[in-house]
């Protein structure tokens, strides 16, 4: 088969899945983690009236919005993110929807839970599948509002217990990704109880860990991940703009 028949025959099967966008809008203050800086937006910097054009200015942390932890962001002799492959955050999703079981801050989902939804949905893992865990988290995002409600989400989670994160090292994944701040960091008011992935299961096996994703209740439980990270020399992670094709 020519190329540009298997080209062609690429593109017919993409136009008949729909796409879902899971990432937040990027803004001026956006709930994130509690201790990293916050994005900020020079809105004028390049205007009509003064340069003849427009374009903004960013001041933005590697870990804004949705993004990605590369495995140098806890272990500081892992890759960067300039050192992955460029389709690192490209494959089939499995999606724990874990919105029925009302998960709260301070209380990591254990195994059963996980197993259950498997069950409950007709799934189950594969080497090289990215995993989604819908806490159902993104109810608490509010970057409309100010004060502690706007900071709870970037302090407040549920996470994973080392049950769960050791299941899916093991199931051989790729990726894993989250509503929440942390995906596996359990924390509350702002304390870290217990980061299993990031500590142990996950980046120091090379397994990347998304945050911060939004709106995932729309997308069915599998299908295909999409995500580039930005090419930052020496990052320890970098914003991303995931999607979803089922």
């Amino acid at each position: 088969m020519k190329s540009t028949d298997v080209i062609h025959n690429f593109m017919n099967c993409l136009n008949q899945l729909k796409v879902y966008d899971v990432s937040p809008t990027f803004e001026t203050n956006m709930p994130g983690f509690h201790n990293h800086p916050s994005l900020g937006i020079v809105q004028n910097h390049r205007n009509f009236c003064h340069h003849g054009y427009y374009a903004q200015t960013l001041i933005i942390s590697e870990h804004t919005g949705s993004h990605v932890d590369a495995p140098v962001h806890c272990h500081g002799e892992r890759a960067t993110i300039d050192q992955l492959p460029v389709d690192c955050l490209i494959g089939p999703y499995k999606k724990y929807d874990l919105v029925s079981f009302a998960p709260e801050a301070g209380k990591p989902v254990e195994l059963e839970i996980i197993k259950e939804i498997e069950e409950r949905d007709e799934f189950s893992l594969q080497a090289g599948d990215i995993v989604l865990i819908d806490f159902g988290w993104d109810k608490y995002y509010r970057p409309d509002c100010s004060g502690i409600e706007r900071e709870w989400w970037g302090k407040n989670e549920p996470g994973l217990t080392s049950e769960v994160c050791k299941y899916f090292r093991e199931a051989g994944i790729k990726a894993i990704g989250a509503d929440t701040p942390g995906v596996d960091i359990c924390m509350l008011d702002g304390k870290i109880l217990s980061a299993p992935g990031h500590v142990e299961y996950f980046l120091p096996n090379n397994i990347l860990i998304m945050e911060g994703f939004s709106r995932m209740s729309q997308a069915p439980a599998m299908g295909i991940f999409m995500a580039l990270p930005l090419k930052i020399k020496n990052g320890s992670g970098s914003p991303i703009r995931p999607i979803l094709l089922a």
